[in-house]
């Protein structure tokens, strides 16, 4: 039974740390993904800032200058927003290494001694769960 154990924690070790790893991943891709975003944003809204402005010196009539600020306003909160996702994106992927970190920690001796035992293992086709 303590075989069984062994076994089965070894591939729970690995499974964990491969998670860990694909969890970092994701969090990695999914702040430069956000990050792109906050970028569009911000560039719509210095566009949209420039464009109100450069039409008040040209004296454009005022309801179309508003509404060229209120979008540069908008966008300036949205990429704002965003900048806060990419705040928890970095958190989540903190939190992933510290996740894997713990595993190691937790786990790591366990791992090598069955990676540099001396005993025969059984046949995985013997080790079954139930």
């Amino acid at each position: 039974m303590s075989v069984i154990r062994t076994v089965y924690g070894a591939a729970t070790y690995v499974g964990l740390l491969v998670k860990a790893a694909a969890y970092g991943a994701r969090a990695a891709t999914t702040r430069r993904a956000v990050e792109r975003m906050r970028s569009r944003y911000q560039d719509r809204a210095d566009s949209a800032r420039y464009l109100s402005e450069a039409m008040t010196v040209l004296q454009v009539d005022e309801p179309t200058t508003t509404a060229y600020m209120e979008v540069a306003t908008l966008s300036q909160s949205a990429a704002d927003h965003v900048g806060a996702i990419v705040s928890e994106a970095d958190v989540l992927a903190a939190l992933a290494e510290q996740l894997s970190e713990a595993n190691i920690a937790q786990h790591g001796r366990m791992a090598d001694a069955n990676r540099t035992h001396d005993v025969q293992m059984a046949d995985r086709s013997f080790i079954k769960r139930t």
